[in-house]
């Protein structure tokens, strides 16, 4: 009966466990940098302090910043589809204030992508936080300008379906172990 009763609450705490793992956006402890748990990416907390730049100015100050203890040369301008994978993110729900749910500093402007555009030679592609779209523009500009970085291999947020998986093992053995006593 015991047994029975410590595997239906094991059970109910991995579904409970699993059920809310869908954590996207994490503002990281050193308060300057959001995880992308999907893609892996962090975010500049900050989306105004580049202030307004040139494409290339912008692609300047990226490579310059040495916060969130990276060295210079790790932040990079985002790429027009990261900027497409962050406004598609539930935490954001493809909406300005989303964004400015997660980040802080979000402006309802025009900012840089470090992906050039195609179609006229020389011209970025933008994102445009007011609805999403994206677009290209004149490289000398006046613009706002993001950045991010590779979180590297190890994320600093825990898999809880794996924690999960774990205790409904443990609480499995446990049972099994009191059966056998």
């Amino acid at each position: 009966m015991v047994g029975a009763k410590l595997k239906a609450a094991a059970f109910a705490c991995a579904a409970l466990l699993i059920g809310t793992s869908q954590a996207s956006l994490v503002l990281q402890p050193n308060g300057v940098e959001v995880l992308d748990t999907d893609t892996n990416l962090l975010w500049l907390y900050n989306w105004s302090s580049s202030g307004f730049t040139s494409w290339s100015g912008a692609k300047t100050w990226a490579a310059g910043l040495t916060v969130g203890g990276a060295v210079a040369g790790e932040w990079r301008l985002p790429e027009i589809g990261e900027y497409d994978d962050l406004w598609a993110d539930s935490d954001v729900g493809s909406s300005l204030s989303g964004l400015q749910s997660k980040f802080t500093g979000v402006n309802a402007y025009i900012y840089w992508s470090g992906t050039a555009y195609a179609p006229q030679p020389g011209d970025a592609w933008v994102f445009i936080t007011t609805n999403g779209t994206k677009g290209g523009n004149q490289p000398f500009s006046p613009l706002y300008a993001e950045a991010v970085r590779s979180a590297g291999s190890a994320s600093s947020v825990p898999e809880p379906e794996s924690l999960a998986l774990m205790g409904v093992a443990l609480a499995g053995l446990a049972a099994t172990r009191r059966r056998k006593q």
